[in-house]
Protein backbone atom coordinates (compact mmCIF):
# COMPACT_ATOMS: atom_id res chain seq x y z
CA UNK A 1 0.00 0.00 0.00
CA UNK A 2 1.07 3.35 -1.13
CA UNK A 3 2.42 5.27 1.94
CA UNK A 4 -0.28 8.38 2.40
CA UNK A 5 1.07 11.84 1.44
CA UNK A 6 2.07 14.15 4.07
CA UNK A 7 -0.54 16.61 3.87
CA UNK A 8 -3.23 13.87 4.65
CA UNK A 9 -1.59 12.59 7.34
CA UNK A 10 -0.88 16.17 9.04
CA UNK A 11 -4.63 17.00 8.80
CA UNK A 12 -5.64 14.02 10.37
CA UNK A 13 -3.04 14.05 13.37
CA UNK A 14 -4.25 17.82 13.61
CA UNK A 15 -7.71 16.05 14.31
CA UNK A 16 -7.13 13.87 16.82
CA UNK A 17 -5.46 16.80 18.72
CA UNK A 18 -8.85 18.48 18.37
CA UNK A 19 -10.45 15.62 19.19
CA UNK A 20 -8.24 14.87 22.41
CA UNK A 21 -9.08 17.65 23.68
CA UNK A 22 -13.33 17.70 24.23
CA UNK A 23 -14.26 16.53 27.58
CA UNK A 24 -15.92 12.96 25.62
CA UNK A 25 -12.23 11.94 24.93
CA UNK A 26 -9.15 11.36 27.25
CA UNK A 27 -5.68 11.10 25.97
CA UNK A 28 -4.12 8.00 26.44
CA UNK A 29 -1.95 7.56 29.37
CA UNK A 30 1.88 7.76 29.09
CA UNK A 31 3.51 4.55 28.36
CA UNK A 32 5.96 3.67 30.86
CA UNK A 33 9.33 2.34 30.14
CA UNK A 34 8.94 -0.91 31.52
CA UNK A 35 5.77 -1.35 29.25
CA UNK A 36 3.14 -0.63 31.30
CA UNK A 37 1.29 2.92 32.00
CA UNK A 38 1.16 5.62 34.66
CA UNK A 39 -1.86 5.23 36.71
CA UNK A 40 -4.01 8.56 36.16
CA UNK A 41 -3.92 11.02 39.46
CA UNK A 42 -7.32 10.62 41.19
CA UNK A 43 -9.11 13.47 42.61
CA UNK A 44 -10.52 13.65 46.14
CA UNK A 45 -14.20 12.45 46.49
CA UNK A 46 -16.95 15.50 46.23
CA UNK A 47 -17.95 16.85 49.89
CA UNK A 48 -14.52 15.64 51.27
CA UNK A 49 -11.45 18.17 52.08
CA UNK A 50 -8.20 17.00 51.37
CA UNK A 51 -5.56 16.89 53.82
CA UNK A 52 -4.16 20.36 52.73
CA UNK A 53 -7.64 21.77 53.15
CA UNK A 54 -7.47 20.62 56.78
CA UNK A 55 -4.20 22.11 57.71
CA UNK A 56 -5.29 25.34 56.35
CA UNK A 57 -8.50 25.51 58.70
CA UNK A 58 -6.77 24.73 61.44
CA UNK A 59 -4.24 27.36 61.35
CA UNK A 60 -7.31 29.89 60.77
CA UNK A 61 -8.72 28.36 64.03
CA UNK A 62 -5.70 28.42 65.50
CA UNK A 63 -5.13 32.53 64.52
CA UNK A 64 -8.27 33.76 65.87
CA UNK A 65 -8.38 31.88 68.92
CA UNK A 66 -4.91 33.56 69.76
CA UNK A 67 -6.61 36.77 68.45
CA UNK A 68 -9.22 36.58 71.47
CA UNK A 69 -6.93 35.66 73.62
CA UNK A 70 -5.24 38.84 73.57
CA UNK A 71 -8.32 40.62 73.99
CA UNK A 72 -8.72 42.10 77.08
CA UNK A 73 -12.03 41.01 79.35
CA UNK A 74 -13.63 43.11 82.23
CA UNK A 75 -15.49 41.91 85.61
CA UNK A 76 -18.38 40.12 85.50
CA UNK A 77 -21.28 42.46 84.23
CA UNK A 78 -23.69 41.87 87.33
CA UNK A 79 -20.98 42.66 89.63
CA UNK A 80 -19.72 45.96 87.87
CA UNK A 81 -22.96 47.08 88.68
CA UNK A 82 -22.92 46.62 92.14
CA UNK A 83 -19.94 48.88 92.55
CA UNK A 84 -22.27 51.38 92.20
CA UNK A 85 -24.13 51.20 95.36
CA UNK A 86 -28.05 51.12 94.77
CA UNK A 87 -29.72 51.25 98.51
CA UNK A 88 -32.67 49.86 96.77
CA UNK A 89 -34.47 47.09 98.91
CA UNK A 90 -31.66 43.72 99.16
CA UNK A 91 -32.52 40.66 98.21
CA UNK A 92 -31.49 38.61 101.55
CA UNK A 93 -29.90 35.01 100.34
CA UNK A 94 -30.06 32.78 104.07
CA UNK A 95 -27.40 30.42 103.85
CA UNK A 96 -28.35 27.13 106.58
CA UNK A 97 -24.53 25.47 106.85
CA UNK A 98 -24.19 21.85 105.81
CA UNK A 99 -26.37 19.41 104.93
CA UNK A 100 -27.06 16.34 103.38
CA UNK A 101 -24.03 13.55 104.03
CA UNK A 102 -22.37 16.56 105.57
CA UNK A 103 -23.65 16.85 109.29
CA UNK A 104 -21.36 19.91 110.46
CA UNK A 105 -21.24 19.23 114.12
CA UNK A 106 -22.72 16.46 115.85
CA UNK A 107 -22.58 17.14 119.93
CA UNK A 108 -24.94 16.30 122.69
CA UNK A 109 -27.65 14.46 120.43
CA UNK A 110 -27.68 17.29 117.86
CA UNK A 111 -26.73 17.83 114.21
CA UNK A 112 -25.69 20.97 113.20
CA UNK A 113 -27.60 20.76 109.51
CA UNK A 114 -30.83 20.29 111.39
CA UNK A 115 -30.01 23.35 113.88
CA UNK A 116 -29.02 25.90 110.72
CA UNK A 117 -32.31 24.29 108.31
CA UNK A 118 -34.79 24.81 111.07
CA UNK A 119 -33.28 28.74 112.29
CA UNK A 120 -33.06 29.42 108.24
CA UNK A 121 -37.02 28.94 107.93
CA UNK A 122 -37.32 31.11 111.05
CA UNK A 123 -35.55 33.89 109.68
CA UNK A 124 -37.16 33.43 106.06
CA UNK A 125 -39.94 34.27 107.71
CA UNK A 126 -39.12 37.04 109.71
CA UNK A 127 -37.58 39.03 107.08
CA UNK A 128 -40.67 38.35 104.71
CA UNK A 129 -42.69 39.80 107.34
CA UNK A 130 -40.29 43.24 107.10
CA UNK A 131 -40.56 43.25 103.78
CA UNK A 132 -37.44 42.16 102.25
CA UNK A 133 -37.47 39.68 99.46
CA UNK A 134 -35.92 36.05 100.67
CA UNK A 135 -33.74 33.31 98.74
CA UNK A 136 -32.75 30.22 100.12
CA UNK A 137 -29.63 27.80 99.03
CA UNK A 138 -31.69 25.36 100.29
CA UNK A 139 -34.48 24.86 102.13
CA UNK A 140 -33.84 20.99 102.77
CA UNK A 141 -31.66 18.10 104.38
CA UNK A 142 -29.11 18.43 100.43
CA UNK A 143 -25.47 18.77 100.49
CA UNK A 144 -24.02 21.98 98.46
CA UNK A 145 -20.67 22.73 97.46
CA UNK A 146 -19.23 25.83 99.37
CA UNK A 147 -18.85 27.83 96.23
CA UNK A 148 -22.38 26.83 94.93
CA UNK A 149 -23.59 28.56 98.14
CA UNK A 150 -21.89 31.78 97.45
CA UNK A 151 -22.69 31.59 93.66
CA UNK A 152 -26.22 31.43 94.34
CA UNK A 153 -25.73 35.26 95.93
CA UNK A 154 -23.59 36.20 92.94
CA UNK A 155 -26.39 35.75 90.95
CA UNK A 156 -28.75 38.00 92.39
CA UNK A 157 -28.47 42.23 91.74
CA UNK A 158 -28.00 43.97 95.74
CA UNK A 159 -27.95 40.88 97.41
CA UNK A 160 -26.88 40.09 101.41
CA UNK A 161 -25.63 36.90 102.33
CA UNK A 162 -26.11 35.55 106.13
CA UNK A 163 -24.75 32.05 106.92
CA UNK A 164 -25.80 30.19 109.81
CA UNK A 165 -24.30 27.80 111.93
CA UNK A 166 -23.68 26.63 115.11
CA UNK A 167 -19.92 26.11 117.10
CA UNK A 168 -18.08 23.31 117.93
CA UNK A 169 -14.73 22.93 119.85
CA UNK A 170 -12.36 20.76 121.32
CA UNK A 171 -12.79 21.88 124.97
CA UNK A 172 -16.84 22.35 126.74
CA UNK A 173 -16.22 25.26 127.70
CA UNK A 174 -16.90 27.40 124.57
CA UNK A 175 -19.86 29.37 125.09
CA UNK A 176 -21.59 32.63 123.25
CA UNK A 177 -21.78 33.90 119.56
CA UNK A 178 -19.52 35.51 117.15
CA UNK A 179 -19.93 36.89 113.45
CA UNK A 180 -17.51 37.02 110.47
CA UNK A 181 -17.37 38.29 107.43
CA UNK A 182 -14.48 38.70 105.12
CA UNK A 183 -12.02 41.63 104.83
CA UNK A 184 -10.50 40.73 101.15
CA UNK A 185 -12.64 39.03 98.33
CA UNK A 186 -11.85 36.32 96.03
CA UNK A 187 -13.84 35.16 93.13
CA UNK A 188 -13.87 31.94 91.61
CA UNK A 189 -14.02 31.44 88.02
CA UNK A 190 -18.52 31.81 87.16
CA UNK A 191 -18.15 30.35 83.68
CA UNK A 192 -15.14 27.31 83.78
CA UNK A 193 -11.91 27.42 82.72
CA UNK A 194 -10.97 29.13 79.64
CA UNK A 195 -7.20 29.99 78.03
CA UNK A 196 -8.61 33.38 77.97
CA UNK A 197 -8.15 34.10 81.48
CA UNK A 198 -4.46 33.82 80.92
CA UNK A 199 -4.03 36.79 79.26
CA UNK A 200 -4.55 40.80 80.34
CA UNK A 201 -7.91 39.86 82.49
CA UNK A 202 -9.08 42.78 84.30
CA UNK A 203 -9.24 42.50 87.91
CA UNK A 204 -12.68 42.57 89.03
CA UNK A 205 -13.47 46.21 91.57
CA UNK A 206 -13.76 45.26 95.22
CA UNK A 207 -17.21 45.22 96.50
CA UNK A 208 -18.75 48.29 97.88
CA UNK A 209 -19.37 46.68 100.98
CA UNK A 210 -17.41 43.38 102.33
CA UNK A 211 -19.73 42.83 105.22
CA UNK A 212 -18.04 44.37 108.41
CA UNK A 213 -21.17 47.12 109.14
CA UNK A 214 -23.24 43.63 108.43
CA UNK A 215 -21.43 41.67 110.82
CA UNK A 216 -21.32 44.61 113.52
CA UNK A 217 -25.50 45.17 113.04
CA UNK A 218 -26.22 41.10 113.39
CA UNK A 219 -23.38 40.63 115.86
CA UNK A 220 -25.21 43.42 118.42
CA UNK A 221 -28.67 42.52 117.67
CA UNK A 222 -27.86 38.62 118.89
CA UNK A 223 -26.07 39.37 121.47
CA UNK A 224 -28.48 41.69 122.80
CA UNK A 225 -31.74 39.11 121.46
CA UNK A 226 -30.58 35.69 123.16
CA UNK A 227 -28.56 37.69 126.32
CA UNK A 228 -25.11 35.65 124.94
CA UNK A 229 -21.78 35.85 125.69
CA UNK A 230 -20.26 38.45 123.23
CA UNK A 231 -17.56 37.04 121.53
CA UNK A 232 -17.15 39.93 118.94
CA UNK A 233 -17.16 40.25 115.38
CA UNK A 234 -14.24 38.50 113.27
CA UNK A 235 -12.83 38.10 110.44
CA UNK A 236 -12.26 34.72 108.35
CA UNK A 237 -11.35 33.33 105.22
CA UNK A 238 -14.39 31.10 105.06
CA UNK A 239 -15.26 30.50 101.07
CA UNK A 240 -19.32 31.24 101.56
CA UNK A 241 -18.05 34.97 102.56
CA UNK A 242 -15.15 35.89 100.92
CA UNK A 243 -16.23 34.01 97.52
CA UNK A 244 -19.67 36.38 97.53
CA UNK A 245 -19.52 39.84 95.64
CA UNK A 246 -21.77 41.46 98.30
CA UNK A 247 -21.91 42.44 101.85
CA UNK A 248 -22.07 38.63 103.37
CA UNK A 249 -21.62 37.28 106.97
CA UNK A 250 -21.44 33.96 108.68
CA UNK A 251 -23.32 33.69 112.13
CA UNK A 252 -21.89 31.28 114.94
CA UNK A 253 -25.11 30.61 116.96
CA UNK A 254 -23.71 28.95 119.74
CA UNK A 255 -21.43 26.03 120.97
CA UNK A 256 -23.91 22.70 120.88
CA UNK A 257 -20.46 20.86 122.52
CA UNK A 258 -20.86 22.76 125.60
CA UNK A 259 -23.63 21.06 127.13
CA UNK A 260 -25.54 24.16 129.02
CA UNK A 261 -25.58 25.84 125.73
CA UNK A 262 -26.63 22.50 123.79
CA UNK A 263 -29.85 22.29 125.80
CA UNK A 264 -30.85 25.99 125.21
CA UNK A 265 -30.03 25.41 121.59
CA UNK A 266 -32.11 22.32 121.55
CA UNK A 267 -35.50 24.69 122.52
CA UNK A 268 -37.39 25.55 119.40
CA UNK A 269 -37.49 29.26 121.25
CA UNK A 270 -34.04 29.68 121.28
CA UNK A 271 -33.41 29.13 117.29
CA UNK A 272 -36.33 31.41 117.05
CA UNK A 273 -35.18 34.55 118.98
CA UNK A 274 -31.89 33.74 117.23
CA UNK A 275 -33.60 34.24 113.90
CA UNK A 276 -35.52 37.20 115.42
CA UNK A 277 -32.22 38.81 116.30
CA UNK A 278 -30.61 38.23 112.78
CA UNK A 279 -33.73 39.78 111.41
CA UNK A 280 -33.41 42.73 113.11
CA UNK A 281 -29.68 43.26 112.43
CA UNK A 282 -30.19 43.02 109.09
CA UNK A 283 -32.49 45.45 109.71
CA UNK A 284 -30.95 48.05 111.50
CA UNK A 285 -28.14 47.41 109.16
CA UNK A 286 -30.25 48.38 105.43
CA UNK A 287 -31.85 50.98 107.79
CA UNK A 288 -27.85 52.64 108.73
CA UNK A 289 -27.14 52.29 104.98
CA UNK A 290 -30.01 54.46 103.61
CA UNK A 291 -29.50 56.75 106.11
CA UNK A 292 -25.72 57.50 104.90
CA UNK A 293 -26.50 57.37 101.86
CA UNK A 294 -29.20 60.66 102.32
CA UNK A 295 -26.47 62.48 104.35
CA UNK A 296 -25.23 63.91 101.06
CA UNK A 297 -28.31 65.34 100.06
CA UNK A 298 -29.01 66.65 103.31
CA UNK A 299 -25.47 68.27 103.43
CA UNK A 300 -26.57 69.86 100.26
CA UNK A 301 -29.97 71.12 101.15
CA UNK A 302 -27.93 73.26 103.84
Amino acid sequence: MEPKPKSQRTKRQAHQRTLAGLPLFSPRAPVQAGGGSTPPRRSPPAGRFSLRTWIAVLGLGLLLAGAWMLVPRGPDENFAASADVNFAQPTIVIDPGHGGHDNGAVRNGLREKDLTLDTALRLEKKLRALGFAVVMTRRDDRFLELNERSDVANKIPRAIFVSIHFNDNVSAAGDGVETYYATEKTFSADNGWSPVGWFKEKPEPPPADNGAGLAHAVQNAVVGGLRAVDRGVKQARYVVIRQTRCAAVLVEGGFINNPAQARAIAKPDYRERLATAIAEGVSAYQRQRLSEAHKPNLAQAR
